[in-house]
């Protein structure tokens, strides 16, 4: 048999992207559920005969969040005005800046890690950078730092309930910061 050449090398080869682009993605984006598990199943077979089955990538979520929080923050300046500072929600901000804000997720919380230090630093940072309500150059006198959270259900338990990241606890609060003098 000769060597291929031309517009059957072109259509093989372009057969060959189109069957593997295809393969990826039941393997990537199909879901882990009943119909998607025979699907995934015959392409893992086919994936670890070529060698080319790479197992689960559960490199950078081992242990999943358990906990939604949300911290908020009043912050009282001397003329009793009160500006109110919340952490982001999350489950509305969109895939991508999400990515670009990776940095800022793990911060808040790891914030519940830290305790009394980290409260510190993020109560005298916020008394640094919230603006005063009416825009008035007024000292500020404290800080309240609040906590709330929800409890996120396994991801191998059957039953979840709809969203149940949004069924968060009272605020409760955390940390009153005062200014050094």
């Amino acid at each position: 048999m000769g060597v291929v050449t031309g517009p059957t090398r072109r259509l093989l080869v372009n057969g060959f992207l189109a069957v593997f682009l295809a393969v990826l993605v039941i393997d990537v984006f199909v879901p882990s559920s009943d119909p998607g598990e025979g699907l995934k199943d015959s392409v893992n077979t086919a994936l670890v005969v070529t060698g080319l089955w790479q197992g689960p990538w559960r490199l950078y979520g081992p242990e999943v969040d358990k906990v939604n929080l949300r911290f908020k923050a009043e912050i009282v300046f001397a003329d009793q005005a009160i500006a109110t500072w919340t952490s982001p929600d999350w489950s509305q901000v969109p895939a991508l800046r999400k990515y670009a804000l990776a940095r800022h997720m793990n911060y808040y919380s790891y914030l519940l890690r830290a305790g009394e230090p980290a409260f510190d630093a993020l109560c005298a940072y916020l008394a640094r950078t919230v603006p005063h309500p009416q825009g008035k150059a007024v000292a500020v006198a404290g800080v309240t730092l609040s906590l709330r959270g929800a409890l996120i259900p396994p991801p191998t338990e059957k039953q979840v309930p709809a969203r149940p990241y949004l069924e968060f606890d009272d605020w409760q609060v955390i940390r009153e910061w005062r200014p050094p003098a």
